[in-house]
């Protein structure tokens, strides 16, 4: 939350820095891309509000938590990210047919500066959700690395309308703006799809869940793992596990197994919020050759 509080200030301070630089000299794309910041915060705003009610504890009306949240908070952030991709692609196009006045040089250093800040909070913010396994932050990196994007584009337009010179060229930056909105579109629809991946509890990589596997099987007692269910819910993962375990044990050593099974998971460092234990009665191969046939099972029915 802290992150994003940062982040939210930052976009409102540049946004103001942007709007008035490009006031004064003549680029509405900078105009543009000062307003796209501003309008940052009302997804930082929806952002923390996600965050702080998603850590909340399970209820009696929501016994599952309040992790979907920060995802829904994510998903917010990618269609905001389309929506801005949107607007700035139709404005830019109006521009393109409306003749204007060429830029003026003190432009570049203020999107160099915008460049810079927002590179740097976005690496931050994804670092952030890499720490705590946050989809919405990561969307929200990808925010302010789209502001970075498009003043990218307006730097290497402005430049391009300086040096060729004249209004022949004053439109070069929202050309530029046109094309980074490629990139920004791109980003926003795969943040799209990853937060409604999550709503729809999309099942994590083979690879996580094969480190799951093999920590359930550490514990003592456990002969095998049958099946294994994990979804994603907020910043943690809620699991259904089967755990093998021999059939001549008793009740109440089984219970003490799955006890140990979902300490051991739950403190692996995985973010795991919570487990569901089933217990199964192991059976090798073996065993089941040593097995006697039934009547049905028998070759010649005898």
């Amino acid at each position: 939350m802290r992150i994003t509080a940062i982040g939210g200030l930052t976009s409102v301070a540049l946004g103001i820095i942007k709007i008035t630089t490009g006031i004064v000299g003549q680029s509405y794309a900078l105009i543009a891309d000062g307003i796209e910041s501003i309008t940052d915060v009302v997804s930082s705003v929806v952002l923390l509000l996600g965050l702080l009610y998603s850590s909340k504890p399970p209820d009696e009306e929501h016994p599952y938590g309040h992790g979907k949240l920060e995802t829904l908070a994510g998903l917010f952030v990618a269609c905001a990210i389309l929506i801005a991709a949107i607007v700035i692609t139709i404005e830019s196009m109006q521009e393109i047919m409306t003749p204007h006045l060429t830029p003026k040089w003190f432009t570049l250093p203020v999107l160099v500066l915008t460049i810079v800040v927002k590179v740097i909070t976005s690496r931050l913010v994804l670092r952030g959700s890499a720490q705590h396994g946050s989809e919405a932050l990561r969307a929200d990196s990808w925010h302010h690395l789209s502001d970075a994007i498009t003043s990218g584009a307006a730097f290497v337009g402005i430049s391009i309308a300086l040096i060729g010179g004249g209004n022949r060229w004053a439109s070069a930056d929202d050309w530029a703006t046109l094309v980074a909105c490629v990139v920004i579109y791109w980003n926003g629809m795969r943040l799209a799809l990853q937060a409604a991946n999550d709503l729809l509890d999309r099942a994590p990589s083979a690879d996580f869940l094969k480190e799951l596997r093999a920590i359930a099987s550490t514990v003592e007692g456990v002969q095998g793992i049958e099946k294994m269910r994990v979804r994603q819910s907020g910043m943690g993962y809620m699991m259904d596990i089967h755990v093998e375990v021999d059939p001549q044990m008793t009740v109440v050593d089984s219970h003490e197994i799955a006890h140990a099974v979902t300490r051991t998971l739950m403190t692996s460092g995985k973010r795991i919020k919570d487990v569901t234990v089933h217990i199964e009665p192991f059976s090798s191969g073996a065993e089941q050759l040593l097995l006697p046939l039934t009547e049905d099972d028998s070759p010649n029915g005898n």
